[in-house]
């Protein structure tokens, strides 16, 4: 990559957010010799890539090093930069401003219970682990989801101690869910079990804290190539859990 390229335009960039979406704009406005300044609030850059994706998937010397050869091309990157006021930026000289915020909410779910202590966005889970915060995981720990987040959760629970982790989706195949495949295969590798064609019906609770969650049976998950599940709400089941994610 290039280093210390020359500001050759005369306006200022402003970008916000410091993901994939951010850095990558970023890298091509500087070799289009625009000055460049990112602002991340949080403190480090990278977005999902950093917070998102776990350490065994895609190391952080990695994501490092292609952030660093950014910032050598002459990009000033400032994390725990949060901006509240897009006016403040064009007052300070940016003529402009690109939000690259990215999605960061996980979707609810929408079920009774959910509100339980012991039940945690995976996505909200995985930003913790990777804050290096103090993350305390169940014994028994049930995923929601058939997709590449939902595994990226389960593998990380494992590796923090839960004794035994499912993932439970919707689909009803392999083919099916949206995670990889190679990443489905390893989840199963390291003991995790996958349980198909179920979705939950309701957070089971006692006392304020999560004991299990109510499934109910899936029967299709696509319509006319689109996704749109289908129940029998007759068909049921309830599973043990002392953490939800």
């Amino acid at each position: 990559l290039p280093v210390n390229l020359p500001v050759t335009q005369k306006e200022k960039v402003a970008i916000i957010g410091s993901g994939p979406a951010g850095l990558s704009a970023a890298y091509f406005l500087k070799k289009k010799g625009y000055a460049v300044t990112v602002f991340e609030a949080l403190p480090v850059a990278g977005g999902m890539m950093s917070i998102g994706v776990p350490e065994h998937r895609l190391p952080r010397k990695v994501v490092n090093w292609e952030i660093d050869n950014i910032r050598k091309m002459g990009v000033e990157i400032k994390t725990n930069s949060r901006v509240t006021d897009i006016e403040t930026l064009k007052k300070e000289g940016y003529q402009a401003i690109l939000l690259a915020v990215g999605l960061q909410n996980s979707l609810k779910l929408n079920v009774p219970g959910e509100d339980a202590k012991g039940v945690v966005p995976a996505l909200s889970f995985l930003k913790d682990v990777n804050l290096g915060k103090k993350v305390t995981v169940g014994k028994n720990v049930l995923v929601v989801g058939g997709g590449s987040v939902a595994m990226d959760a389960a593998m990380v629970a494992r590796r923090l101690g839960a004794e035994k982790v499912t993932v439970t989706c919707l689909e009803c195949s392999y083919e099916e869910m949206p995670a990889q495949k190679d990443e489905i295969a390893q989840a199963e590798e390291e003991g995790i079990q996958i349980d198909m064609s179920w979705g939950p019906k309701q957070i089971l609770t006692q006392g304020g804290k999560v004991t299990g969650v109510e499934l109910k049976r899936c029967t299709t998950c696509y319509v006319n190539g689109k996704f749109a599940p289908e129940y029998d709400e007759s068909v049921t089941k309830k599973v043990e859990a002392d953490m939800v994610i």
